[in-house]
C-alpha cells in the first residue's frame, strides 16, 4: 500500500519572502493557479462544486492598485486584498489594499476545502445577518476559507489569514456557530 500524501501538512506560502503589489510576475502566476483550481478546474465540497463567478476585476484606479490588476478574476483580487477605509479630506470610503500574506497562501484554498474534515481544520456553519448560511474552514495554520450556500450551489466567498485584528471576531463566530 502506497503512502498517502499529507496535503495539508505540506502547505507552505508560495515563496519565503513577502511580495509587493508591483510583483506582476508572481501575482500573475498566483492568479493562474487560482484560475486553474476554480475557473478551469473543479473544487468539490461534500460532492458539490464550489463555484467562482468569472467576473473580471475593474477597480484598480479606485483601489489604488496597478492597472494590470484590471482583468484579473474579481474573486482572486478580493482574496489577495483586504478592505480598508481610505480617509481623505473629501471622503471616507472603503478600498481594497494588497496583502502579501493572503496572496502567498491563495493556493491553500482548494486543499483546505477538499480536506475540510481533517482534524487540523475547524469546520463550522453560521447563519449570517443576510439570512444566508456560510461555512467556515479554519485551518490550524491561521488561515480561514469561507463558502456560502446558494441553493443548489456553493460559492467561494473568501480566504484570508486570521490575525490579531480579526481573531476575536472569528472566535465569537465559532462559539455562536449553528450546532
Amino acid at each position: 500500500m502506497a503512502d498517502s500524501i499529507d496535503i495539508l501538512g505540506s502547505l507552505e506560502p508560495y515563496c519565503d519572502d513577502s511580495i509587493a503589489v508591483t510583483d506582476k510576475e508572481i501575482i500573475t502566476k498566483l492568479h493562474d493557479m487560482f484560475r486553474d483550481d476554480f475557473i478551469f478546474g473543479t473544487v468539490l465540497l461534500d460532492g458539490k462544486e464550489v463555484k467562482v463567478k468569472p467576473f473580471p476585476y475593474n477597480r484598480a484606479v479606485i483601489d489604488h492598485l496597478p492597472d494590470w490588476f484590471n482583468g484579473l478574476s474579481e474573486k482572486f483580487v478580493h482574496i489577495i486584498t483586504r478592505e480598508v477605509k481610505e480617509n481623505n479630506r473629501k471622503t471616507a470610503r472603503k478600498i481594497r489594499e494588497f496583502r502579501s500574506e493572503r496572496a502567498l497562501r491563495i493556493h491553500w484554498i482548494k486543499p483546505i476545502i477538499e480536506n475540510c474534515n481533517d482534524r487540523r481544520i475547524r469546520r463550522f456553519k453560521c447563519l449570517e445577518y443576510s439570512g444566508r448560511e456560510r461555512e467556515y474552514f479554519w485551518f490550524n495554520h491561521g488561515y480561514m476559507v469561507i463558502v456560502e450556500f446558494l441553493n443548489p450551489d456553493v460559492a467561494l466567498i473568501t480566504g484570508f489569514c486570521v490575525d490579531q485584528d480579526n481573531q476575536a471576531y472569528y472566535l465569537r463566530k465559532y462559539q455562536d456557530r449553528i450546532k
